[in-house]
């Protein structure tokens, strides 16, 4: 028993060590994983819509020392997948091959999210971090068919999950119609997203990204068909939602029509 406690207390110093200084206000007893969960969900959530990179960086650094404080949280793992999926894509632009290093890193947290406790968004980020993998035939034949259970699971564990929906709408408005996926076929994801998200009330820490998102990809699903009116109207609805979305209001409306 006094190993026991003696353990406890060394988790709660080393928790405290590394976390309390990106947390000033809060107590020891308050660094539990739960609050540290929801600060992840927050902070990146605010780092995504603002377009803030360095902020978002600073919350892949905390969700780092919280796994390494609770590695047997599944939510803080899965928020460091999470922080990792998002790095990923502006990196794919600039540096493929770092790209491909921080999805292997984002799948190997996900995957052990997984194990320790599965929730949908888990396993449908797991299948587009699989996709986002794919540069070759061969990997399309070995990570895409993955990709797939992993999707799959994912609905098999929320079939009205948005942010499930969103993503298999990414996956189609990437995929070419000949293999299942389309312009069109990721609008019909993307409507029923829109339409789930109406009703979505997960409780805190879980995940609740995407609403905003979920329209700027209806938008550049009807931009890709060529209707533009329609685009903007769902890129209008996008800002309603987060009124201080960058990708929309900096990118995605002003290259409208171009």
């Amino acid at each position: 028993m006094l190993f026991a406690r003696t353990t406890a207390h060394g988790f709660a110093v080393l928790a405290f060590t590394l976390i309390a200084p990106a947390f000033p206000n809060l107590t020891a007893q308050e660094l539990d994983p739960v609050n540290i969960a929801e600060r992840l969900r927050a902070g990146l959530y605010e780092a995504d819509i603002t377009g803030d990179g360095e902020a978002l960086a600073r919350m892949e650094t905390l969700a780092r020392r919280a796994v390494t404080a609770f590695p047997d949280d599944a939510l803080i793992s899965h928020y460091l997948g999470y922080a990792l999926y998002r790095l990923a894509g502006p990196a794919m632009e600039t540096d493929a091959d770092g790209a491909l290093a921080i999805l292997a890193e984002a799948q190997s947290f996900l995957e052990r999210s997984i194990e320790i406790e599965p929730i949908p968004e888990s396993h449908a980020l797991l299948s587009s971090v699989l996709g986002m993998r794919i540069v070759s035939e061969a990997d399309a034949m070995t990570l895409g068919m993955q990709s797939g259970v992993e999707m799959g699971r994912a609905r098999a564990l929320g079939p009205q999950n948005p942010r499930v929906r969103l993503l298999e709408g990414i996956a189609a408005f990437h995929t070419p119609e000949m293999w299942g996926g389309g312009h069109r076929a990721a609008l019909g994801h993307f409507q029923a997203a829109i339409e789930l998200f109406a009703e979505d009330q997960p409780e805190a820490p879980l995940p609740a990204w995407g609403h905003a998102e979920a329209h700027a990809w209806l938008g550049q699903s009807y931009s890709a068909l060529g209707k533009v009116n329609e685009a903007r109207a769902a890129y209008e609805r996008a800002l309603e939602v987060a009124p201080a979305y960058a990708w929309v209001r900096d990118f995605l409306m002003p290259g409208l029509g171009r």
